[in-house]
């Protein structure tokens, strides 16, 4: 029997909810079928089977959030012991699947000091200890020349549930109750699932631990317009994103405290010398912030391309982890759509974004503004005045954008 768990599938990901089961109790499957969609607050993933086999149950259903190392279904592949894709085993034949685990690697035996008790149990008994929290040392063998059997481990366990336990005081917990809404005719209960549950919580964290102030810029587009004219005559699908995806690039270099991770664990920050420029992408699940890894050695042609390619396999809910992962500013233009001004919330742990708005035509030609939201924890209204001003001019001088180029 395969115990399938759900494994870390990226940087910093402790949970995910199952969005969709690609496969139902009973249904044969083969290696590498995907069997389940996963959401994680980073991007969602197909997630495909490491063995073959019969699905003999689905433990989570659709729409639950669950921790890394839960078990999500079993497969029957026709082995007589219990094992997963963290590489854990059960039953009476550990030794012969302890080499070779089914995606994890098992670690190396603990090595004893000087003067300790010497400790003979294979690597699964050692890590079936880890987990249990014993000693070895404490255990007795009946094993072979003195080794630890999983019948040892567990008499051992018992032994120790057995003996009487000093009662525990603990503090009473209050239960956080639902609270009763009134409900009218016609009324609808929204509950936050998917991408919008992400968006729900990655945004209230953002809020909650970053102290934000927001400035704004108007920003005259007259040499951008022509500039870009110039280039779609060589590229018709450029458009004005990557032009501002360019210049902020150029900004980040001249002012690297905006291109800063926040650690919370650590209370500190990294300032970071890889420019990958976050990019908000409006889709029918939510917004989506797909990432242009390494922005400042690309082309404007090449950007163009790149998040042209990204966006659309963000609608289409075909992005890999990896390209929404690292950002380290963030680009959300939503002049598109309409708006003359807001006032972007950060996309955490980053410390700034940059709103692009509405272009106007005014006596004095096309004009937009910009807003840029910082964490003042860091950045000072002073610095953040110096980056919008230069990144404002940037933009009315084009040309100085082609420099790196």
């Amino acid at each position: 029997m395969f115990e399938f768990k759900l494994p870390d599938i990226g940087e910093g990901v402790a949970e995910g909810e199952i969005v969709k089961w690609h496969v139902k109790q009973g249904d044969n499957l083969s290696v590498d079928q995907d069997m389940v969609e996963v959401m994680t607050d980073k991007v969602t993933v197909k997630i495909p089977s490491p063995v073959a086999g019969k699905v003999k149950s689905i433990s989570v259903p659709e729409g639950q959030v669950v921790k890394v190392g839960t078990k999500l279904l079993e497969i029957d592949d026709g082995s007589t012991e219990v094992r997963t894709n963290f590489g854990e085993i059960s039953g009476h034949a550990e030794e012969k699947h302890a080499e070779k685990p089914v995606t994890a690697e098992i670690p190396a035996p603990i090595k004893e000091t000087a003067g300790e008790k010497k400790v003979l149990a294979s690597p699964a008994i050692r890590k079936a200890a880890r987990d249990m929290g014993i000693d070895l040392s404490n255990v007795t063998p009946t094993g072979e020349n003195g080794k630890i059997l999983m019948e040892d481990l567990e008499k051992y366990k018992k032994s120790i549930e057995e003996k009487p336990q000093q009662p525990k005081i603990e503090e009473k917990k209050e239960e956080k109750k639902p609270e009763k809404v009134e409900l009218h005719e016609g009324d609808e209960v929204y509950e936050p699932k998917g991408l919008r549950r992400v968006i729900f919580e990655k945004m209230a964290k953002s809020k909650a631990v970053i102290p934000h102030f927001t400035i704004v810029e108007r920003v005259s587009l007259n040499k951008l317009k022509e500039t870009r004219e110039e280039l779609k005559s060589k590229d018709s699908s450029v458009t004005f994103t990557p032009l501002f995806v360019k210049a902020v690039t150029l900004a980040l270099k001249e002012f690297p405290k905006f291109n800063a991770i926040y650690h919370e664990a650590n209370k500190n920050y990294v300032i970071r010398k890889n420019y990958n420029i976050g990019v908000a992408v409006d889709t029918s699940a939510g917004l989506t912030v797909v990432v242009v890894k390494d922005a400042d050695k690309k082309t404007v042609f090449q950007l163009s391309k790149e998040i042209a390619d990204l966006a659309s396999r963000a609608r289409e809910n075909k992005l890999s982890l990896s390209e929404v992962q690292d950002s380290t500013f963030t680009v959300s233009n939503v002049g598109t759509i309409g708006g003359i001004m807001s006032t972007p919330i950060i996309n955490y742990p980053e410390v700034a974004i940059l709103a692009l708005h509405r272009m106007e035509e005014t006596a004095a030609g096309s004009e937009m503004f910009i807003t840029l939201s910082c964490d003042h924890r860091l950045i000072d209204g002073a610095d953040a005045a110096r980056f919008i001003s230069r990144t404002k001019e940037l933009l009315e001088k084009p040309s100085l954008i082609f420099v790196s180029d």
